[in-house]
């Protein structure tokens, strides 16, 4: 609207703003209908995002998964004796039993000083290494980890407490236990090249002799270590070495500084180890139970899918439901608005060439039939048909025999049984389908992207709806300023006659008054 000054009926008596209403009263509906034309149209963007995500959601998940081969190679293992191990597997795992035996388990080096000396007192955290009797002056202890030997300086002006945060410095678990009085040393990790060794000497021989951490030891042909502690006196360390776990797989041996082992697809879990000379089991066997629960989900979502298209596409008219103003929205429920603006969200896609397009891949990719001939129907897999299925749910399969589908679970279950039977001829198949409809929907197909016209990943022309929206905007900003124009017009027309009438009342006026002064 113009700043232009604009008057009322004041001479005329005229309700001017009622007859220029009257006269702009084309030109405003016209700006109506653009406005409801755009709400309707951003509305229908929002439709297809959220049927677009799901899609694309569908395409990514279920649909990819069902594609590729390993899906169909889940397999499932059992150990004979539980208490020896667990096992793991995955697709590439061998189907068959196997033999196990757990010759030792992975351990952490371990160090349990000796108990310690106060001057008769109690040590704590807070004691000095000073009271400790023998530990004078400063001293350097080599911390040995694998290959990697990291030195701690200790002197006797540190407490006990600094003095174990210069072990957990070098890479070792350190703490010491005020109750037993004693120090307690760790590996970080479980295995041999996660062994630690404090390194004691002459020179420090006296320090850790007052921690009650000294000890020495030999090496045997092995490589064993053989702990002499005889130079300890009455403060006696213990020392347990880090060691790896073995395991015997059909006769085959295998080592891990973990009680874990990777072997052709199997993960196995030591757990205990077995008595001389025996072993147990492990079987492998295709986990047919898991490949029928994912083919079932995957029908779950395809349906529920195809369902909601159908409905979307087969929705009624909103014949007679325009977008609400906000004068009849104020004379409406919170609970009718919703279910007026409903009527017509509903009926958005509607018979949309898109959404046509995109019914019909599905629809026909899926009915076809493989290389080999088998359709779904050899699996025992099929729609209820046009007379059986409910309205908007003809493009639905289901599963022979499945507990909990309610139009088939009676029905002879042919889909376990061939997973069983003949697993390779159902993973062929299903991959075969499938794929054809994950390509069909990729981006060489109906995902596309198109120049100006649709985004990759979008199964509709969101770059021409967005465009449309657009000029809808520019649209209804010209037919506004069109409106505020001729509103102008019409008001400078009663603004000039308001002026004229006022001009001819003072004239009368003026001659009233001549005329009674004689």
């Amino acid at each position: 609207m113009s700043d232009l000054m604009r008057m009322t009926g004041l001479i005329s008596g005229m309700d001017t703003s009622t007859i220029v209403g009257a006269l702009v009263s084309a030109a405003n509906y016209k700006t109506t209908k653009l406005k409801n034309q755009q709400t309707k149209l951003g509305w229908k963007q929002e439709a297809w995002k959220t049927l677009n995500s799901k899609v694309y959601s569908f395409y990514t998940g279920a649909l990819s998964e069902m594609r590729l081969e390993n899906t169909f190679n889940t397999k499932t293992a059992t150990v004979a004796d539980a208490s020896i191990a667990s096992v793991s597997v995955d697709s590439a795992s061998v189907i068959g039993t196997q033999t196990l035996a757990v010759k030792s388990l992975a351990t952490s080096g371990y160090l349990t000083g000796g108990a310690v000396s106060a001057g008769g007192s109690k040590a704590t955290t807070g004691t000095k290494l000073s009271e400790l009797g023998g530990f004078s002056g400063s001293v350097t202890v080599g911390v040995a980890i694998g290959d990697d030997t990291k030195n701690v300086q200790l002197d006797d002006s540190m407490t006990i407490a600094q003095a174990v945060n210069e072990f957990k410095k070098a890479g070792i678990n350190a703490s010491f236990d005020e109750t037993n009085q004693r120090f307690f040393l760790s590996s970080k990790d479980s295995g041999a090249d996660k062994n630690f060794e404090i390194i004691g000497n002459a020179a420090n021989k006296a320090a850790l002799q007052s921690m009650g951490l000294y000890y020495t030891y030999t090496t045997d042909s092995d490589g064993k270590h053989i702990y002499d502690t005889s130079e300890s006196g009455s403060s006696v360390p213990v020392k347990v070495q880090g060691t790896d776990a073995e395991i015997e797989l059909n006769g085959a041996k295998y080592t891990s500084s973990s009680n874990s082992f990777v072997v052709n697809g199997m993960t196995i879990q030591a757990k205990s180890t077995s008595a001389t000379g025996s072993v147990t089991t492990i079987t492998t066997s295709r986990d047919v139970d898991a490949i029928y629960d994912k083919i079932v989900d995957f029908f779950d979502e395809y349906n529920s899918l195809i369902n909601e298209m159908d409905k979307l596409y087969n929705a009624d008219a909103a014949k007679g439901y325009d977008v609400l103003s906000e004068d009849e929205k104020s004379e409406m429920s919170d609970d009718q608005i919703e279910k007026w603006e409903s009527k017509i969200k509903d009926s958005l896609l509607r018979k949309d060439d898109s959404l046509s397009t995109l019914i019909n891949l599905f629809k026909n990719t899926m009915a076809g039939t493989s290389k080999s001939g088998d359709s779904w129907s050899t699996f025992g897999i099929a729609t209820l048909g046009y007379f059986n299925a409910a309205d908007n749910e003809k493009g639905a399969y289901h599963i022979d025999g499945n507990s909990d589908d309610e139009n088939t679970k009676d029905n002879e279950d042919v889909l376990k049984k061939m997973l069983a039977s003949d697993p390779d001829r159902v993973a062929k198949f299903m991959t075969e389908i499938t794929g054809n409809l994950y390509k069909g929907l990729g981006t060489s197909g109906l995902m596309k992207s198109i120049e100006n016209t649709r985004s990759v990943y979008k199964v509709y022309n969101d770059k021409l709806l967005q465009k449309e929206y657009d000029k809808l905007s520019e649209e209804i900003t010209k037919q506004e300023k069109y409106v505020s124009d001729m509103e102008d017009y019409y008001y400078s027309k009663f603004t000039a006659m308001e002026s004229a009438l006022a001009k001819l009342q003072n004239n009368s006026s003026a001659i009233s008054s001549l005329l009674n002064m004689r």
